[in-house]
Order: C-alpha cells, then sequence, then structure tokens
C-alpha cells in the first residue's frame, strides 16, 4: 500500500485506495439552533431540526490526478438516545435513530482541479413521533490544489450543497431546506508510513440558519502493506443562532476510527464505528460505519 501521500511528478496526491475516507462519512446528527434542555417531546424537535449534514463531499485536502477518479459508497447507522443540552451536559432525549447512504465521487479535471458530486439518502426514526426517510443533500463542487512540495500539499475548495427531501410538518427538518455554500482551505503533511491533514471552513446557510465554523483533523497509520488505520474528528461551531423557534447557539465534535482493507488496485472496504465527543444543543451518536471505495 502507498504512502498516505504519493509524492509522484512532485504532484502529492492521496493513493486512491485510502481516499481520505471519512471526509464522506460524517453522520448526520445535530440539533443547530435548539433551545434549551426540555422534556423529551421538545427534544424530538431538537433533534429532527437543523441537523448538520454528513460530509458527503467534504471531500478532503487532496487532488485526484488527471483523467483519474473515485466513487466511495458510505453507510453509517446511527442511535442517539441521549443528546447535549444548552450547557453541553449529557442528557436523556427521545430515542433518535437514522441510517444514511453516502455517494461521493471525485474527478481530476487536471492535475491541479478536481470535481466532486455527492448525493445522500437517508432514512431517519424517532420515538414516539414521525418516520421520514428520501433524498438528503447533494453536495457538488471542486478542489483546487494550491501548492505543495516532496511531502506536503496546501488546496482549496468550494461547493454548493442542494437540500433534499423535507417533512411538511417540521421547519428545516434534517437540516436539508436550506441550500448551502461551503468554503474551505486545508494542509496536507506526510512520512513514510503516515499522513495527517487539517482543514478550515465556512458554510454559508440559507433560510435563516446560522452559519458555520468547520475545524476537521483526520490521521493515517500503515498496519501492513494493504491495510490502514483512520481516525478523524469534525468539529462544527455555529457562528451565532439561526432565527426562528430554536434560535440557539450549538456545537458538536465528531469522531470517526476506521479501518481501510485494500482488496486489489481498484477495491478497497473500510469498516469503523463514530461517535459524538461533545456537543451543546446536539445529538449523541453512536454507530457503525462500512464503506467501499472504487477507483477508475
Amino acid at each position: 500500500m502507498d504512502n498516505g501521500l504519493a509524492a509522484t511528478r512532485r504532484r502529492v496526491t492521496l493513493p486512491r485506495r485510502i481516499a481520505h475516507p471519512t471526509r464522506s462519512v460524517r453522520a448526520d446528527h445535530t440539533c443547530h439552533g435548539k433551545a434549551p434542555l426540555q422534556p423529551r417531546r421538545t427534544w424530538q424537535w431538537l433533534g429532527l431540526l437543523l441537523l448538520g449534514v454528513l460530509a458527503t463531499a467534504h471531500a478532503g485536502v487532496f487532488v485526484q490526478p488527471e483523467g483519474a477518479g473515485r466513487v466511495i459508497i458510505t453507510g453509517v447507522a446511527t442511535r442517539s438516545p441521549r443528546g447535549f443540552d444548552a450547557h453541553g451536559h449529557v442528557a436523556p432525549i427521545a430515542d433518535y435513530n437514522q441510517d444514511q447512504l453516502y455517494i461521493s465521487a471525485e474527478y481530476g479535471l487536471s492535475d491541479n482541479l478536481t470535481l466532486i458530486l455527492a448525493p445522500s439518502y437517508r432514512s431517519v426514526r424517532v420515538e414516539n413521533d414521525a418516520n421520514s426517510r428520501g433524498l438528503g443533500y447533494t453536495e457538488a463542487g471542486a478542489r483546487y490544489r494550491l501548492a505543495q512540495g516532496s511531502n506536503w500539499l496546501v488546496s482549496t475548495q468550494a461547493s454548493i450543497r442542494i437540500p433534499g427531501q423535507g417533512r411538511s410538518d417540521r421547519i428545516a427538518q434534517l437540516g436539508n431546506t436550506s441550500t448551502d455554500l461551503d468554503l474551505r482551505l486545508g494542509a496536507a503533511w506526510t512520512t513514510a508510513t503516515t499522513f495527517l491533514t487539517g482543514e478550515g471552513g465556512y458554510r454559508l446557510r440559507s433560510g435563516g440558519q446560522a452559519n458555520e465554523f468547520h475545524v476537521d483533523v483526520t490521521a493515517g497509520w500503515h498496519l501492513g502493506p494493504r491495510v490502514m488505520l483512520l481516525a478523524s474528528v469534525f468539529n462544527t461551531f455555529s457562528d451565532g443562532a439561526s432565527t426562528g423557534v430554536l434560535n440557539q447557539k450549538y456545537r458538536y465534535g465528531d469522531a470517526y476510527f476506521n479501518v481501510a482493507w485494500e482488496l486489489n488496485k481498484r477495491l478497497t472496504v473500510m469498516a469503523g464505528y463514530t461517535a459524538t465527543l461533545y456537543g451543546k444543543n446536539a445529538l449523541r451518536q453512536r454507530g457503525p460505519v462500512i464503506g467501499l471505495w472504487i477507483n477508475f
């Protein structure tokens, strides 16, 4: 298995079979702009309103070589019987479950420019409340390499996030009624057996939803010729509060721990676990993650 970053022709790209997978697997879970801790019925509103999107295409720092690409198919099944209140304390809530499917596609239009398209699908079940299922966010954009060296890279990314299926009895249910513009700047560093990436971003949201700051870090370690261990933490902070009924500030941090196994040059499978480490007016999710990476 190649290093976490392969420097080829002075080109720093993440090997196609370890393509920063968790950037395609960020579980929707936040209760953006939610009120302080209330009875369980109120938490059903919190859990269903203004959820942050799993980064279906918050693609990472790396670019694809010209003419090459990758599709990452990811499934996430999470449960949240507890949440974080307005003080950041863990509290019981109505049981909140969701199954999510993400398809993240990238294509190298040139060695410096990568195109991104990432639709998603989700099924949501809330204790003593209506269930819903349908198309989630679809994200489309591009990533551009700004600078690079033998073992480092700096890139920027811009994408638009288009909302999917909503619910008539919930305003901005699942956070999929606002069209968002996501802007990011990232950097990567590698050694012979490890890599480390960091990203900072700002998301402009429509429909009265609070804009967001994003700070994300991912590290990878080779455990053998075909096996890589990956750990990621994705942090979201609201820039103020949303307008409407639930107009509180929010924050949360999601961790992902995954193992990727390369079957051949075109196929890699992944399995892992996700957990919300901290939050404020947010869900506290736990659940397994599985994935398939297809290189072309």
